[in-house]
């Protein structure tokens, strides 16, 4: 189901009316996309599985606390970002929640052709330059990269996912894409840019 901001404030106070087909679309819709990004914090699916259904019971045992208003796919992933996060933490019994250096420094992802008509072998070397390039940015700008190409969120919904400064966030993104520009000759860059909107990320929820 594709979200607008009119329907998706029309599902969300369906939600907090107590309608089950409300919570049966917003679980249909977003249990594949917040899956996939619990990937790229740990390969337990079962974990995964269970953190994306414990949250969409917390919010239907919740509903009546819950705020009348809320930017949908941002709250969604923040609040499995914070649940998901304190699951491993208990699974790991490690002693703080540091999110940065202990579980930012898992967050992974690659780019991968999944369209036959680009997948030629100019692409195929397109997409592994830039895996090569990914690989090599620290956690958090791999994070901010994924949710603003892959998950189209805006600077002001990754500022909330990640709770950090909307300047912060750009700041990150312009640091991150200057190093993927940097030693790449610009007729492919701009072939990336053409590009980026049928590249996928690998190894998605199955």
């Amino acid at each position: 189901m594709s979200f607008t901001p009119e329907n998706e404030n029309s599902i969300w106070q369906d939600l907090l009316s107590g309608d089950k087909h409300a919570l049966a679309k917003l679980m249909q819709s977003f249990f594949r996309p917040l899956a996939n990004y619990g990937l790229r914090f740990t390969s337990d699916k079962e974990l995964i599985k269970d953190s994306v259904q414990e949250l969409f019971i917390v919010l239907w045992e919740r509903r009546n606390q819950l705020a009348t208003s809320v930017n949908l796919k941002s709250y969604l992933f923040t609040s499995f970002r914070r649940l998901l996060l304190r699951k491993i933490k208990k699974v790991h019994k490690t002693a703080t929640l540091n999110l940065d250096p202990i579980y930012l420094e898992s967050f992974s992802f690659v780019l991968g052709i999944d369209n036959k008509m680009i997948a030629s072998e100019q692409a195929k070397n397109l997409s592994k330059h830039f895996n090569e390039l990914i690989t090599k940015l620290p956690a958090r700008q791999k994070e901010v990269i994924y949710l603003k190409f892959f998950e189209t969120l805006s600077r002001e919904e990754i500022a909330n996912v990640l709770e950090i400064a909307p300047q912060t966030v750009s700041n990150i993104l312009q640091i991150a894409l200057a190093k993927l520009k940097t030693g790449t000759p610009e007729s492919v860059w701009k072939l990336y840019k053409l590009l980026l909107a049928l590249l996928f990320v690998e190894n998605l929820f199955r």
